[in-house]
């Protein structure tokens, strides 16, 4: 499943740690239209870095390639 928005604000981005708390097994990826943009005005963290600090993967612009050519996992 897919899902596509705008700005990534403070609920979103809280929601989705809940989420992951709560099912670790979702494989939950991120595509920024840049992930060099700071999350706030007063912060120095971007989308990516926050990203790598809670263990999600994520790109820019498009979903890679590898990432379409994974093979599902199998619950």
């Amino acid at each position: 499943m897919t899902h596509s928005k705008g700005r990534f604000l403070t609920a979103d981005r809280q929601k989705h740690l809940l989420i992951k708390q709560q099912h670790p097994e979702l494989d939950i990826r991120f595509v920024f239209s840049r992930s060099k943009t700071t999350i706030s005005k007063t912060s120095k963290t971007t989308y990516g870095d926050w990203c790598l600090k809670y263990g999600f993967k994520y790109a820019d612009k498009s979903i890679p390639d590898a990432w379409l050519k994974e093979k599902p996992k199998i619950k």
